[in-house]
């Protein structure tokens, strides 16, 4: 099946999403240029000690994160399908002087003729690809023998409890909504389309397995360490939805992978 009309429609979503988040508090973009850490416990723990590795970031945004790996002493190339979040990203890498090597491509068409040490993906990323196995190809052929994959992800159950009503399993056709500016403050005068594909658990081991990644660690957290719309703080840093304050539900999984 042919999803190029459908990846179109969540380019332009974040080519129109990024001016929103650049001054949105969510991100916080000035104190981040002075240094704050935008990596979460989940990630940095999965991640371990990266001082001198070579890291493949796979769908950076407009690059907090992949900044933050080379502040934390990675070697880092960084990659986004959205022309406008690179743009974005290489000013603030020139502006705060920290080197990354940021690459406009999409993922499923990704062919560095490179490989890393790491490669690191995380929240809200599989949910924008049609094609798990195409993903999990550009992993295997990005990673060098005995490296690692690191994958901190919103949990596909979480999906399942939006008024959307997303299916937990793969659907060729995907979810197509029309919001009200997007998941951080601003922008709330803005419509933006977008489809997403919600891919189960089984679907993600898979394709991961079909491409010659041995799954190594997999772990799921019973908060967010983000507040999304719904949700509320229960502790410092941990939030959850406020519906559903009482259960324990899984909102954040972690998951690491290496080549065979």
């Amino acid at each position: 099946m042919n999803h190029k009309k459908y990846l179109d429609i969540n380019q332009k979503a974040w080519d129109t999403k990024t001016p929103i988040h650049l001054k949105s508090k969510f991100y916080n973009n000035d104190e981040f240029k002075k240094g704050k850490c935008s990596l979460n416990s989940f990630e940095l723990n999965a991640l371990g000690d990266i001082n001198g590795k070579t890291i493949l970031h796979l769908q950076c945004h407009f690059g907090q994160d992949s900044i933050s790996l080379v502040r934390k002493g990675a070697i880092v190339t960084a990659v986004d399908f959205s022309s406008v979040a690179i743009k974005e990203a290489k000013k603030i890498s020139n502006e705060i002087n920290v080197p990354v090597n940021f690459i406009e491509s999409s993922v499923l068409e990704l062919n560095l003729n490179k490989k890393f040490d790491i490669i690191f993906s995380s929240y809200g990323t599989i949910g924008w690809l049609p094609d798990l196995n195409q993903w999990a190809k550009t992993i295997s052929k990005h990673l060098k023998k005995g490296g690692t994959f690191v994958l901190t992800e919103f949990h596909p159950f979480i999906d399942l409890l939006d008024p959307a009503q997303y299916d937990y399993f793969y659907k060729k056709i995907p979810d197509v909504e029309i919001e009200k500016g997007s998941y951080t403050d601003g922008g709330e005068d803005i419509e933006i389309k977008t489809c997403w594909w919600n891919h189960s658990l089984t679907e993600i081991f898979s394709a991961l397995e079909s491409n010659g990644l041995k799954l190594k660690l997999f772990e799921e957290f019973d908060f967010s360490p983000y507040k999304l719309r719904g949700f509320k703080e229960t502790e410092k840093g941990k939030f959850v939805l406020q519906e559903r304050e009482k259960q324990k539900l899984p909102y954040v999984f972690n998951l690491k992978a290496t080549t065979r």
